[in-house]
This record gives structure tokens, sequence and C-alpha cells, in this order.
């Protein structure tokens, strides 16, 4: 489930861009078709030698290059597996080179696709309408934050209106999930937009979907799974179950962070339907088979054809005339004019990816067992599902170069934006704060949107070809821009993504603009007030000084400088908890961190009274000097931003749910 960073810092997912050469990043013309062959590649013949060969030549190296312990990659065709075939190690202590029939790699959110057939199969029974309120499935309800209702249909398209969640995702060393209705009922997240209108997708709305499953079924719902899909489609070493069942967990590759550090412990996703299948590379193999096959699986019918047509078919665009559309559960991948459905995944040790050219009867499977270098995972499977689809399904024809007239803007774009897929109304959204991007208007009349990069890590450069329409430099990469009557635009997109998120423009109180400096500033006056302190007293001691302050005022400094600490505190430990402590916050692991946390925010907020006491009494005193009037005022200016910033970020709160 597109987890770790990429939850908590919006678009840490850019890794999933296609890499552009430097040298390609020149290009001045706007031509729509520049970089077009002048005439069609030739596609390769998808046998099983020759992928093995392509693979071969590439995998080895990368994963080495990218620290990542061991991989497999499974290649279906006309029904069979063409390719299976496992690359490095499953278990680094026992050097167990890794099996792709029998060790089971965690796919995270390709799980997601279990939980959406099992939804597609209720529907076929009669006990679940698409379009009708989830409500009357639930034992609990979500709270009517619009008049329209959620539907299943919102869900499936990841169109709810859910913020997202973080804690209790995943835990390592738990001997099981919470029970899911208990989990999910506990507390219900944000509904941030009004259901069917903004992509934002979410883990706490798939799981709902397995709960409803599970209820208007009657079966639990990873029996469900194994009895319903595993079982028709022949996947015999996979499950949905945690713990693994005992026949299975001896066959679980292991998880690492990096292929030099030892193994972590087997990872329980309390939001099971999200993202809690473990399957051998084979396994997933036979289940693309079945969906290929139009729903039959070795086993029995998985899905009526109907059904899988109906979650193949287009449902949602982010924006008007954006390539990519999101299906029912599944989401495109096209590529070189081909239609391509799939899904990815990743837990915080498994990083995975799915793909089935529906119309060729292919698939390609990829999983990894190792986090590696962060920037390393993402890159490598897109670019072997790059070279897949580039070698044996390159486009049809050649593009005819055509030159595209320069747009006339209004404005030049510009402007501050974050992602859909966002934390709101926890402690954690302070992390919105640092995860804006800006799109910007270059001289030679390119944008540039800092959170869309390539694989270097360098924002790419769009040219417009038609209105809000943009092509990368050097690439057919395409970003779609959404651009109100006065010529602002209010929303971004790009093919190079799943339709699963939009980037929206920042409100003013949260834009990184403004706070940034302003935060900078007042920590350095914190800083100071808190830094002076000791630095006084010692000078003090030093020439044998007494204190300038006495009574009240000597009590109101030291509460002011005490505060001040408290804020730098505060704040920092925020700060190092969202950028180093991912998995703990994950786990739930550091409550009581979090609570301290949070009383000194309160004991830093409530500087604000003898501040402001302080700066009345020096500004009421003639004999008070200019200095520490200007002194006690910024103070009060540190507190009240501070104050703000509690507010805005929910920084303190009685619940520790987010």
């Amino acid at each position: 489930m597109t987890l770790r960073k990429s939850i908590i810092i919006p678009l840490l997912a850019a890794t999933w861009l296609s890499a552009v050469p430097a040298a390609m990043a020149q290009d001045p013309v706007p031509n729509a078709a520049a970089t077009a062959e002048t005439a069609a590649p030739v596609a390769h013949p998808l046998t099983k030698d020759d992928v093995e060969l392509m693979v071969d030549g590439f995998l080895p190296y990368a994963l080495k290059r990218g620290d990542i312990a061991g991989a497999v990659v499974t290649v279906v065709k006309d029904g069979q597996i063409l390719l299976a075939k496992g690359y490095g190690v499953a278990d680094r202590e026992t050097n167990e080179p890794v099996d792709p029939e029998k060790h089971l790699f965690r796919p995270g959110s390709i799980s997601k696709l279990f939980t959406w057939i099992a939804v597609m199969q209720q529907v076929e029974a009669g006990r679940i309408d698409l379009d009708a309120d989830i409500n009357q499935y639930l034992d609990f309800k979500i709270p009517n934050s619009w008049p329209e209702p959620i539907t299943m249909r919102h869900v499936m398209t990841h169109t709810a209106g859910f913020a997202e969640t973080v804690r209790d995702l995943i835990v390592r060393g738990q001997d099981h999930p919470l029970e899911l209705e208990k989990l999910l009922s506990r507390w219900v997240p944000e509904r941030s937009y009004k259901p069917g209108t903004v992509p934002a997708y979410s883990n706490y709305a798939t799981a709902l979907a397995g709960l409803i499953v599970q209820r208007v079924s009657g079966e639990k719902f990873e029996d469900y799974i194994d009895k319903h899909i595993l079982a028709p489609a022949n996947m015999k070493h996979s499950s949905m179950a945690q713990p693994l069942p005992a026949h299975l967990a001896p066959l679980m590759s292991k998880g690492y962070a990096s292929s030099r550090e030892p193994a972590q412990d087997f990872e329980i996703v309390n939001h099971a339907p999200a993202g809690s299948l473990s399957a051998s590379g084979a396994d997933m193999g036979r289940f693309m088979i079945a969906l290929l096959n139009q729903g039959e699986g070795p086993g029995g019918r998985i899905l009526k054809p109907e059904s899988l047509a109906q979650m193949w078919k287009p449902q949602y665009r982010p924006l008007p005339g954006q390539e990519l559309a999101m299906g029912l559960g599944f989401y495109e991948q096209n590529r070189n004019g081909y239609r391509i459905m799939g899904h990815g995944g990743d837990t915080t040790l498994f990083h995975s990816d799915l793909a089935m050219w529906l119309d060729e009867g292919v698939g390609l499977y990829i999983s990894f067992n190792s986090t590696g270098d962060d920037m390393s995972r993402g890159p490598i499977r897109n670019e072997l599902h790059r070279m897949f689809a580039d070698r044996y399904f390159p486009a049809k024809t050649a593009a005819e170069p055509t030159k595209a007239e320069p747009v006339t803007r209004k404005v030049p774009v510009s402007g501050t934006f974050y992602m859909s897929r966002r934390v709101e109304g926890t402690l954690v959204s302070l992390i919105n704060l640092f995860g804006q991007g800006d799109l910007i208007t270059n001289e030679d009349g390119t944008a540039t949107f800092t959170l869309f990069r390539d694989y270097a890590g360098i924002p790419k450069r769009w040219r417009e070809v038609a209105p809000d329409r943009w092509q990368e430099v050097g690439t057919d990469s395409l970003m779609h821009t959404k651009t109100d009557e006065n010529g602002r635009v209010t929303g971004i997109t790009t093919d190079d993504y799943p339709a699963i998120f939009i980037a929206q423009p920042v409100p003013t109180g949260i834009n990184k603009s403004w706070n940034l400096p302003a935060l900078g500033i007042a920590m350095a006056i914190a800083l100071f007030a808190v830094i002076w302190w000791p630095v006084a007293a010692l000078v003090r001691r030093r020439y044998g000084r007494p204190h300038p302050l006495s009574g009240q005022h000597l009590l109101a400094d030291r509460l002011v400088r005490g505060s001040a600490l408290m804020m730098v505190g505060c704040l920092t430990g925020f700060a190092l908890v969202m950028t180093l402590a991912i998995d703990p916050l994950m786990f739930g692991e550091i409550d009581l961190i979090l609570r301290l946390l949070q009383l000194a925010g309160l004991l830093g907020v409530l500087g604000l009274l003898p501040a402001g006491w302080r700066a009345w009494k020096l500004w009421t005193d003639p004999a008070a000097g200019w200095w520490a009037r200007i002194r006690a005022s910024l103070m009060i200016l540190v507190f009240a931003y501070f104050l703000y910033l509690v507010e805005k970020f929910h920084l303190i709160s009685v619940a520790l749910d987010y």
C-alpha cells in the first residue's frame, strides 16, 4: 500500500517518474512531437528466452546498486506463465535464493485488487449496490460531512474524500491485526472533499470495503478471499491471513530495510483489505492469468466478464483531457497506445507493481523484498516496466512530427501546490507545510512544477502544447492543468502517475512562502532568548553583577524564556518525528513522545501570557529602554505565531488519532 514516506510526505512517490537525460532537456522548440522517430519501432517477439535475457541483463545489477536483497519477476502470456524467476536472496542469513514458486512476498496495495474483486462478487450476488450509501452496510455511521453520501463507486475510485491516515496502518512484532470493525469505527478520518469530486487515495476507505464484504457475506474477510479468489485462481502459496498459516509461514521471504541490514519482523497490516496479501511470484502470475482469461481460473470463475469489463472501464479522470483514468479499483497505466490496467503496492519493506496488457493477454509482476536506497526501488520497477513495454509493445505507428502553436496565457503559470492525498485535521498535518511544490514559469516559456521530478531528482520542464496540456521537454510525458477564468492554475496532474491524486493550490494560511520564513524568524528569536539566558547568567557571575530584574519582572522573564524553550523543543521534536520516526508513527510506538511534545507545546503557548504582561509593563514604564520594549514585543509576536501554528496544524489534541 503506498506507505512509508509516500503517505506522510505527499509525493515522495515522485520516484514513479521517468528518467530524463540531461542532454534531452535543452529543446527550445515548442514541438509536440519533437522526439518522434521517423519510423515505427519494431516489436520484439515476446518469448521466454528473450524476456529472460532482457531482465537478466538489467535486474541483478540494478538490485545491487539499489541495495535490494531479492526480487521476483513474473510474466504471463496467452494463459500461461512465460517467466517466473527469482533474483537475489529470500534470506540473507542462509543465502537462500528467491524461489518464485514457493517464496512469498508482500504485494502491498496490490492486495486492494483482491478486495475490489470481492466487492464485485458481492455486486453480482445482489448484496452490494455500487451507487448506494455505504452506511447501509455498516454497524457504525460515517458522519454526514456533505449532503451527498459515500458510495462504493466512490470508494473504488478513491474519490470518497477521506483524509489520509497513518496510525496503526502497519505494525511489526504484533501477533495479529486489530479487529477490523473496531479499528475502523474507533476513529473516522476527516472527510476533506465532497464524494466524487477529488481523488485522494485512501487505505481507510479500502478497509471499509473489506469490512462491508465481510459483513454482507457473513465470512471473515481473509477466509472469504481464500475461498472465493485464491482457490479458484489456484494460488496455493498465497494468503491474506496475518500471521500466515503454519504451512505458509516458513516460505515467507524475509523483509529488509536494505541488503546490508538484518531481517525485520513480519509486517502486520491492520487495515488488512488494503494490503495484507502474501503471495509467491508464480501465484501472482496465476492471478493475472485468471483476470486475463475473462475471470475464469483453473479452479472456477472469479468474476463474470461483464464485471471485469466494468472494473476496467474508465470511471474517473481528475482533470478534463487527462490521458489516464481510474477504473473500479484498477488504474490505467497506458503506454504506446496500449490499454494497460494494474496497481502498485508498498509496505515498509516490500515494493511491487502489477500491469496487464488487456488486449494482448500479457501481464507483468515485479516485487522486491527490500526498501534499499530510498531513490532506487521506484525507478527500478518503473524502468523494467518501461523496458518491457517499449521492447514488446512499442507504438504501432510513428507519430508524424507536428508543430504546436505557442499557447498564449493571460498570466504566467505560478503558484504553490500540495497533493490531495494528505493528512488533515491531526498533528501529522504539520508535514503539509513541508510537502508543498512550486509551479514556476521559466525564461524560455516552459514551466517547472517542483514536485514532478526525474530519477536524478531534478524538476522536469514542461512546454504547453495545447491549452492546459503540457509535454515534458525531451519526452512524450504529459502534464495537465486546470485554469480558472482569471488565468490562475487550480489543479495539476501528470500521466506519469495513476489518477489517484491531484495537486491543489495551498491556502494562504498554511502556504510555505510566508510560513517558512516566519517560522525561521520565530525560531531564531526564541533560540536567542533561550541561549542568552544561561550566557547572561555566566557573564553576571563572572563579573559579580546582580540580575537587572527582580520580583514580578524577573518571574515573567523566566517564564517567557522557559516557554520559548518549550516552543523550540515542541517544533524541533515534531519536525524530527515527521522526518525520522515514520515507522514508529505508523506503529503507534511513540505515543509518550507525542504527549510530551504536546505538553511542551501547551507550555510554549502559555508563554504568551507573561510575554504580554511584561511588554505592557515596559511600554507603560517611561524609564524602560527601547531595546527592552522591542525585545518584549517580539516575544509576543513569536508566541502568537506559535499559537497560530498549533491551531492550524492541530499540534495539541486530546486524542492521538492521525
